[in-house]
């Protein structure tokens, strides 16, 4: 007799999940917030803001100027 699993997950794993790793650069810090400026993934002649809090890099605080990477869920 065999037993037949459901191997669907309900949720995605880590593995399933799509992160795109975008490269910006830093345009300003401010208060405890690095703003962080990339290409909107969806669509290429815009730009987006994206705001990290400063607590985040951990090696130290970048500077204005500085190209980052960064991952989008």
């Amino acid at each position: 007799m065999m037993i037949e699993r459901n191997t669907k997950r309900s949720t995605p794993s880590i593995f399933q999940k799509k992160n795109n790793k975008v490269k910006g650069y830093v345009d300003r810090v401010a208060n405890g917030i690095v703003v962080v400026i990339i290409r909107n993934p969806e669509d290429k002649d815009c730009v987006k803001e994206i705001f990290i809090p400063v607590n985040k890099f951990p090696k130290g605080v970048p500077e204005e100027g500085d190209y980052i990477c960064v991952t989008i869920e």
